[in-house]
Formats: C-alpha cells, sequence, structure tokens
C-alpha cells in the first residue's frame, strides 16, 4: 500500500485518509482519489468494476477519481461518470472549480448496494436455467428464457392492476399470477407454470412494448409464436423470488417491500448487461458477435464528443410540426443494442447532469427521446430480443429496434434521416455474390442504382453505388462479389442526413488494399495532385483507428480491423480537413481458451486515444 501512497503522493495527492487495510483515500484541495487492493490474480472483470466504482461513491468525502489494482493490472475510474480513463490525473494545474460532485440520494446508495447482489443472483439463475436442460439447448437459450421472465417481472410492477382478458385467465389479476408467494403456497405446482405460461402469451404485445418504425409499423418486443419454454416449477420459483424479494427500502422514512422500480440510475441494465456480455456464446465468421466493450465505448465517445459540440439544439432539438425528437441514432446491425445503450448512457449523462437550464424539463424530453431516437435492427430474433430487453431496463419500452432479413435491403430505414450511424457489421471478402438470387439483386440492382446506363457514378447525396467498381477507363459496372461491409458503407451513407456522422468497424483492405481504393475515393474523393485537395466524395474523413487483431479473435473473424469515422457531406463542395489517425496495439483484454481476459486499462490504448481525439490533436499517434 505505501508503494500505491507513494505514487499520489508524487501526484500531488498528500493528504491520506485509511479506509482499511486495503484501501485509502488520498486528497489535494478538496479532490480525493479512492484506491483499492484486491488479491494478486483477482481478475478485474466489468462487474467487479462496477461494483468498486459504486463502492466508492458511497464514501465520504467524495472521491472524484477511484484506482483498483490486483498488484499487476489496474483500472481506473471517473467515479462520478462511473468511466473508465486511462490514468489518475495529476492534482496539479487540475482546474478544481470544473470538478462536479453528484449528490446521492439514500435510494441511490441502496441502488448501488443491490448492483453486486442482484449480479449473484443473476448469474446464478442462468446456470440453474442452463445446467437444468429444461427445453434449453445452450447458453443463449438460457439467456432468452431469462429475458422473458424478467420482462414479466417488468410488466408486473408497471401493470400493477392489470386483468387478464383471455382464455382460462380471463377475470384474474396477472400480478397475483407472476408472484413467488403463489407459486410457493400452491399443491399443484405444474398447473400454476401453466397458468404463468399461457399469460405470458397474453402480455408479450402489449401496447406499452409496440414500438412504431418509420413505415408506421407495429414492432412488438416478441415474435408472434414465441412462447415460455421453461415447464420446471423449481425455476420460475427461484426466479421470481430472485426478481421480486429485494428485501426493505426506506423512502421518506417509510420502510416498505422494494422492487425492481426502486433502482436508480442504470444499475440493472448494467446487471444485464454484464451477464450477457459474460455468458453469451459468440458464434464465428459471419454469425453473431458482441462488440467488445472497450470499442464500443471509444466509438460511441468520440461520436458524442463531437455531436455535443455542434450544440444542444441538435441533441434536444424537436420537430416544430409534431413535437417529437429530432435526434435520431442507428445501429442497422445492432446485436444486443450495445452502441445505442451505450449512446442513450452518454445524451442521458449529458441532458440530466451537464445541460444548464430545467432538470425536471431535461428529464421529460429524455424520457420522450428514448422510444424515438435510438433505433436498431437486427437479422437475428434472438439479438433483438436481448436488444429489446436490454433497452426496456433502462426505460426505452418501445425503442424501435426490429428484426430484419437485411438491414442492406429495408425499406423501414429511409435514406438522409439519421443523424449518427455507429455499427459493427458483418463482414466476408466475397461475401455478397451474383451466383445467388439475393446477392444478385443486391449487387446488380440495388446497390448499383445510382449508375447510369453509360456506366457514370452520379454520386447522388442518397444513391447507392457500390454494386459496382469502375474500370480501368473510369466506367462503373457491376461486381462478381463483394464484401458486406463494403455496402454497409454505401448503405449507411445513404441513410445519413447530410452533416451526419458515421463510425464503423471494417475489415482493414477496404483503408489499405489498391484494389479497394475506389472506395476510399468514394468515400472521401480523389486527391488533386496540383491543390493537394481531395474531389469529389460522399463523406469527409474525420479519424481512423486500428485495432489489433486480439479485438475480434473470438468471433473466429481472422481480418484486422478499423474504426473508420466520416462524416456525410453537408454540401458537395465541403473540404477534407486533417485526418485523426492512431493506432491501438491492446484494447485492455487478451483471449485466453476462448474467454476474453481483462487486462486493465494500463493496457487499453483506446482510453488514451479518446482522450487525444477530445483534445483536438490531429497528428498521428501511435
Amino acid at each position: 500500500m505505501e508503494q500505491l501512497k507513494s505514487k499520489l503522493n508524487e501526484l500531488g495527492y498528500k493528504e491520506i485518509i485509511d479506509v482499511n487495510e486495503m484501501a485509502f483515500m488520498a486528497g489535494d484541495s478538496g479532490v480525493y482519489v479512492y484506491v483499492k487492493k484486491v488479491e494478486e490474480g483477482t481478475e478485474l472483470s466489468p462487474e467487479l468494476v462496477i461494483e468498486f466504482n459504486y463502492e466508492a461513491m458511497e464514501l465520504d468525502p467524495f472521491p472524484n477519481f477511484a484506482w483498483i489494482t490486483n498488484g499487476v493490472n489496474n483500472v481506473y475510474l471517473n467515479v462520478e461518470e462511473e468511466k473508465s480513463i486511462s490514468e489518475i490525473p495529476p492534482s496539479v494545474n487540475m482546474d478544481k472549480s470544473a470538478i462536479k460532485k453528484r449528490e446521492l440520494t439514500e435510494r441511490d446508495k441502496w441502488s448501488n448496494r443491490m448492483y453486486s447482489e442482484l449480479q449473484k443472483r443473476f448469474d446464478a439463475i442462468h446456470e440453474q436455467i442452463y445446467a437444468s436442460g429444461d427445453n434449453v439447448n445452450n447458453s443463449n437459450d438460457a439467456i432468452d428464457e431469462f429475458c422473458k421472465l424478467i420482462f414479466m417481472e417488468e410488466f408486473r410492477l408497471n401493470n400493477s392492476d392489470y386483468i387478464l382478458r383471455e382464455g382460462n385467465l380471463s377475470g384474474r389479476k396477472y400480478s397475483e399470477i407472476f408472484h413467488y408467494s403463489y407459486l410457493e403456497n400452491a399443491k399443484d405446482k405444474k398447473k400454476v407454470v401453466e397458468e404463468i405460461r399461457e399469460a405470458f402469451k397474453e402480455i408479450k404485445n402489449h401496447e406499452d412494448y409496440v414500438a412504431i418504425d418509420d413505415e408506421g409499423d407495429r414492432i412488438p418486443i416478441f415474435p408472434k409464436d414465441d412462447y415460455l419454454k421453461l415447464q420446471n416449477p423449481n425455476i420460475y420459483e427461484t426466479v421470481m423470488r430472485a426478481l421480486q424479494d429485494l428485501g426493505e427500502i426506506e423512502v421518506n422514512g417509510v420502510k416498505r417491500p422494494a422492487t425492481l422500480l426502486d433502482l436508480t440510475g442504470d444499475v440493472l441494465g448494467r446487471v444485464f448487461d454484464v451477464l450477457l456480455r459474460g455468458k453469451y456464446e459468440n458464434k464465428g465468421g459471419m454469425g453473431i458477435y458482441l462488440t467488445p466493450r472497450q470499442v464500443t465505448e471509444a466509438a460511441v465517445e468520440m461520436v458524442m464528443h463531437d455531436l455535443k459540440k455542434q450544440g444542444s439544439s441538435k441533441i434536444i432539438g424537436k420537430d416544430p410540426k409534431t413535437g417529437m425528437p429530432t435526434l435520431r441514432i442507428l445501429d442497422p446491425a445492432c446485436g444486443s443494442a450495445g452502441f445505442l445503450i451505450k449512446a442513450l448512457e452518454e445524451i442521458k449523462n449529458y441532458m440530466l447532469y451537464e445541460l444548464a437550464g430545467n432538470k425536471e424539463h431535461h428529464k421529460a424530453q429524455f424520457k420522450e427521446m428514448l422510444n424515438h431516437c435510438f433505433v436498431g435492427a437486427d437479422r437475428s430474433s434472438g439479438m433483438v430480443l436481448k436488444a429489446r430487453i436490454n433497452m426496456a431496463l433502462r426505460g426505452a419500452l418501445k425503442a424501435p429496434i426490429f428484426q430484419t432479413l437485411n438491414s442492406l435491403s429495408n425499406t423501414n430505414l429511409k435514406p438522409e434521416s439519421f443523424d449518427v450511424i455507429i455499427t459493427n457489421p458483418p463482414f466476408k471478402k466475397g461475401g455478397i455474390s451474383i451466383k445467388d438470387k439475393d446477392g444478385k439483386y443486391l449487387i446488380e440492382e440495388l446497390y448499383s442504382s445510382d449508375i447510369d446506363e453509360d456506366g457514370n457514378n452520379r454520386m447522388s447525396s442518397d444513391g447507392l453505388s457500390l454494386g459496382s467498381k469502375p474500370n480501368n477507363k473510369g466506367i462503373w459496372r457491376p461486381v462478381n462479389s463483394v464484401d458486406p461491409a463494403v455496402l454497409f458503407i454505401d448503405r449507411c451513407l445513404q441513410l445519413l442526413k447530410p452533416g451526419g456522422l458515421m463510425m464503423m468497424v471494417v475489415p482493414d483492405g477496404i483503408l489499405s488494399n489498391s484494389g479497394d481504393q475506389y472506395i476510399r475515393e468514394y468515400i472521401m474523393g480523389k486527391k488533386n495532385s496540383v491543390t493537394g485537395e481531395f474531389e469529389g466524395g460522399k463523406a469527409v474523413l474525420k479519424a481512423v483507428v486500428s485495432l489489433p487483431q486480439e479485438t475480434f479473435k473470438l468471433s473466429g473473424a481472422g481480418a484486422k480491423t478499423s474504426l473508420l469515422y466520416v462524416k456525410k457531406k453537408e454540401h458537395p463542395g465541403e473540404k477534407q480537413g486533417p485526418v485523426f489517425m492512431a493506432v491501438a496495439d491492446e484494447v485492455g483484454f487478451e483471449v485466453k481458451n476462448n474467454v476474453e481476459v481483462p487486462l486493465g486499462n494500463d493496457r487499453n490504448d483506446l482510453l488514451k486515444i479518446v482522450e487525444a481525439y477530445k483534445k483536438g490533436i490531429p497528428e498521428d499517434m501511435e
């Protein structure tokens, strides 16, 4: 511990307050750092780090920063913002007046304490469902069934007086059927399970959870034929007790039984997200894979930094005709909604804690934004379910996230209607081919629709062209096959409003292969050898961040990747400015035995890269 105290002393934090044998606080002029050492070999897992952040929030004086170490790996946090940082900043030259301190209520503190308890309960539930073999074949099936039961509890709490209307249950109160005490005291437990399964069929498409897309189509949270597969009464009893028996909470001096609705902030959503990331079984190739949290956070923070710089009206603007929020953020290959949830959290923090003005007004407006501003699509119904539940646990009950056979051709996504697109689409060299019917349509028709009959590219703001390629005479002709990532670039540029921002994970070949130069020129134009200016192109290139091979090792994808960040041109003559270039050699984890092992913030180059980007460093950073 003396070494840690000495290090903080060097950084200017000379006041020491011992908390216990393994933890202390160091301070300077009212700015404090909370430091904790855990046993060597302890993994600094996401759940441990979140728990540590919540632990720090309860201390008095309130620490601005926190540092947890196992002697080898280190994680540094901005406690108030609940974010990882690359290092503890020196106290000298720090503008102490600019440091915010959030006031925590007793309910906030109770919620933070419940985090680790719920994490343990959720893990145990998943293991019980998975181990039972009760109509579940793998870990992902177990997550899906647990999602349905979380949904049922959320519905019970939000609709406490709901009377069932269908079948044998007509006239009965839903909240009495879906309660652990009813099952616990029943003589015929299998009958109660059948009642719960029957109730699910009725409530699963309740209006409170039906989103509306841009075409006006209804998007329920569950597929039409979905049902509760679990039949074992013991599982239902365990799950309902875990979700419903949360002990007591004191509100305004009165004690009462606590419910999930009493949890403040994003505690419940974070518990679910950590469970999802920890238990999800990735599938290689062009299958389904969750983007690592470190990449998700870096991508969203860079975009949100620029969005906020455009002024509050960009974020909180409303359509004067409809009164609806105008901000639209899309992930057309959303998986479990990782990018959308990080964007939601960033906007929430901005509106509730950073933006000046009437806080109650901002809170009400953010509530409106939840069910309109964050749009997602995915081809997997299982991922859409996880995404919808993930968003619902953060208050977005009607988030327009929907299943689509193909985001590349779905007509529900309208051209030039999104301010921000952040995505990690599927990619595979030659993955779309004219040899199959759908591929032929995409390449020769849809993604060559902006090529005229003479082979000229019209370069329309909302056109699609990358199903074709120019020959050595500059005549564009359809290709035989193409990486879906190329078409996703074209599609996202089409979907962006002029001036919109796009951040995408792309295979490095698109950025470096000589055969893909036409794609780069399509994005940012050709360089004039005389003036040095880029001419033509649909976008302004803002940044490229190279990611290490390790990043997507779990997905089975061997391709080296980068984050490509562009702004769609507001007008054809908009000039290309300096480009931020950076290389991340490490992203905070390594893959061992098909599992991501955390390495801490010291070995996550993305944290320093994001900080450098925010400071506006234009030169290469490696």
